[in-house]
């Protein structure tokens, strides 16, 4: 009987290896067969120092509730109309949400559905101390070591002006679009888009404008970051995750530290905190990262390249390492950050209330409220208010398969011919939120180029953009209008 069932069990572990080893080794790239395209010339200096122009007006978005820099708008909208005369002449333009921008190049086969590319023209302050420690001043445009410094040459002036670009060089070429094209340029992406983008959604929608797809800021080519990747990879966001603020509040009866309860205010949300950090939401691999990790394990090193090809087996393996921390747990998990604590005035008085403000990035298939759920079972206090700040729910997941995936990657691959391309999931947000009512997919992807030390660049200290890579950009986008309305 044990021998019986010994050569069982020998027999299952040698289907297994076999079954994973076929998995393993059939696994290959299915690369289409694209050419690289020979585009015509750009003056880099010209164009270099149109955006640095461009980065030296402060168009600068602090918070929801204070008031758009609008001589500031109204100054890059001069410059603009200035810099691109073809563009101004030929397109129509529309100022919308009070500093938006709305481009509408009419195409000449009204059967075919638009296609809408994104920008926005706002930018972040600079976190105040930093200041000293950028290598040239955050608004001087500086244009040094063959890149351009400053706030908006990542995020994201230079989409702005690299469609602008692009644009103006297609029409001097004598370009005209079968497929109509939009551009549409938000002047508040950086707290929400609610007025820019959100409105000139709305006044689409209000004429009955249906997109085939939208491309906005987002993904981009990173190189050295992929473990066991050696090769640039070009991301195309098919998806970002949601965004939700929520506050924790705990009231008791202050009063002098010489005589304090048992549990204080500040006590309540530490437990609570701790909690949370100590209950996160459980990972999971999903589409968008799991068409991801699909499209790249043939590039992968034997292991991985294993592991991936055979998930059927192994995913509860792969997930437990994705979810250990940084980008990769990201991907695969609702996370939770606490970003905000706030309590006490004095170091003998007892603060009769204390907050918590715990910000979430929620994975496609999570909702607003499966968060406010899970924080009160975790919480488990009803002394414990909690209240919901600001959120969006997470986007939808485009389609990898819809023509206008394929006319990215098609683009990418003739402009970029060095990179492998991807599917893959946004973190943070985007302007293309609004536009999902109206939009059958939404893409998000720029073609910067990205090491392991400029993911700190956004949003933080020397931005910069090199001009061979902005050109790129630039051909990228001359190359898209090309494939997608020619």
């Amino acid at each position: 009987m044990f021998k019986k069932i010994g050569l069982i069990v020998v027999i299952v572990i040698v289907v297994l290896v076999g079954v994973m080893a076929f998995n393993t080794f059939t696994n290959k790239a299915n690369t289409p067969a694209i050419d690289a395209v020979k585009m015509s010339a750009i003056d880099a200096d010209a164009a270099a120092n149109r955006l640095a122009e461009a980065v030296r007006i402060r168009t600068i978005s602090t918070g929801s509730g204070d008031k758009p820099a609008s001589a500031e708008f109204d100054q890059l909208h001069l410059l603009i109309s200035n810099s691109f005369p073809r563009v101004h002449e030929n397109l129509k333009r529309e100022v919308v949400g009070g500093h938006s921008l709305l481009y509408t190049w009419e195409g000449s086969d009204s059967t075919l559905r638009p296609v809408l590319l994104m920008g926005h023209m706002d930018v972040v302050p600079v976190e105040p101390g930093t200041e000293g420690d950028w290598q040239e001043d955050a608004f001087s445009g500086a244009i040094r070591d063959g890149a351009i410094w400053g706030r908006g040459t990542l995020d994201d002036k230079l989409s702005v002006l690299a469609i602008l670009e692009a644009a103006e060089l297609q029409l001097a070429e004598g370009f005209k679009p079968k497929r109509t094209l939009y551009f549409a340029f938000g002047h508040d992406e950086e707290i929400g888009g609610k007025n820019g983008a959100g409105k000139i959604a709305a006044l689409l929608e209000e004429r009955n404008v249906k997109l085939a797809f939208t491309l906005d800021e987002g993904m981009v080519v990173v190189q050295g970051l992929m473990p066991g990747i050696e090769d640039p990879i070009a991301f195309i966001a098919l998806a970002e995750k949601g965004y939700l603020t929520l506050q924790l509040t705990a009231t008791t009866v202050g009063g002098h530290s010489s005589i304090p309860p048992r549990t204080t205010a500040i006590g309540k949300i530490a437990r609570s905190i701790s909690r949370l950090e100590e209950n996160r939401f459980p990972a999971a691999l999903i589409s968008p990262a799991s068409d991801m990790f699909d499209t790249l394990a043939p590039h992968m090193p034997l292991p991985l390249k294993a592991i991936i090809s055979n998930r059927w087996l192994l995913d509860p393996l792969l997930v437990a390492e994705l979810g250990k921390g940084g980008a990769t747990n990201a991907m695969v998990r609702t996370t939770t950050a606490v970003t905000i604590t706030e309590g006490g005035t004095k170091d003998n008085v007892l603060p009769s209330t204390a907050t918590a403000t715990i910000n979430f990035r929620l994975l496609p298939g999570t909702s607003i409220q499966d968060v406010v759920e899970h924080v009160a079972t975790v919480v488990d206090d009803p002394n414990i208010v909690i209240a919901v700040k600001q959120g969006n729910e997470p986007s939808r997941v485009s389609s990898k398969s819809a023509e206008g995936y394929h006319l990215i990657e098609k683009t990418i691959r003739e402009t970029l011919p060095d990179v492998l391309v991807s599917p893959g999931l946004m973190l943070a947000g985007s302007d293309s939120k609004h536009y999902e009512g109206i939009a059958e997919n939404s893409y998000r992807f720029i073609p910067m180029r990205f090491g392991p030390d400029d993911l700190a660049r956004v949003h933080g200290t020397n931005e910069r953009l090199f001009i061979d890579n902005y050109i790129e950009i630039i051909q990228f986008y001359r190359r898209l209008m090309e494939n997608a309305a020619g």
